[in-house]
C-alpha cells in the first residue's frame, strides 16, 4: 500500500503558530504588519535566500511551499463577519491580508526552526515577537 511521505515541516511547533494566530485581535495583526514593513527590502532578500538555500540543502523545496500557502491560506480565510472593524474603515479580513507577508516570514522560520541560520531566523521571526 502506497503511504505519502510524512511532511518534515508539519509539526507541533508549526500548529502551534498557527493556533496561536487564531487567538491575535486586530491590533496585534497591524503590529505584525507595521513590523514587517520595518525591516528593510535587502533584509528580507537575504532571509528569503537563506530559506531558499536550506530548500535546496535539506531537499525541503515542496514542504516549504507547503508552509507558505498554508500561511497564505490563513491570511485569505474566513470573510468579513467579524463584528467590529479597525478604524472604522478596515474589516478583519483586510487587516489578515495586510499582515500576509509577517504570517508567511514567521510560519518559515518556525517551520525550519534551526535549519534556518540565527540572523535570518531572527529577521523571519521578528515580527512574531512583536504580535506577543
Amino acid at each position: 500500500m502506497f503511504r505519502p511521505k510524512p511532511n518534515p515541516l508539519d509539526s507541533d511547533e508549526l500548529n502551534a503558530y498557527f493556533d496561536a494566530l487564531d487567538h491575535l485581535d486586530g491590533v496585534e495583526l497591524l503590529r505584525m504588519s507595521a513590523a514587517w514593513r520595518s525591516v528593510t527590502k535587502s533584509t528580507h532578500e537575504e532571509a528569503w535566500a537563506a530559506v531558499r538555500a536550506v530548500g535546496a540543502r535539506y531537499g525541503l523545496s515542496k514542504e516549504i511551499d507547503w508552509v507558505r500557502k498554508r500561511a497564505m491560506a490563513w491570511a485569505s480565510r474566513g470573510n468579513n463577519s467579524i463584528p467590529y472593524t479597525i478604524n472604522d474603515t478596515e474589516t478583519w479580513a483586510t487587516v489578515k491580508l495586510q499582515a500576509e507577508e509577517a504570517i508567511v516570514d514567521a510560519a518559515l522560520a518556525v517551520a525550519l526552526g534551526d535549519r534556518l541560520d540565527e540572523q535570518a531566523r531572527a529577521t523571519l521571526l521578528a515580527t512574531w515577537d512583536r504580535a506577543t
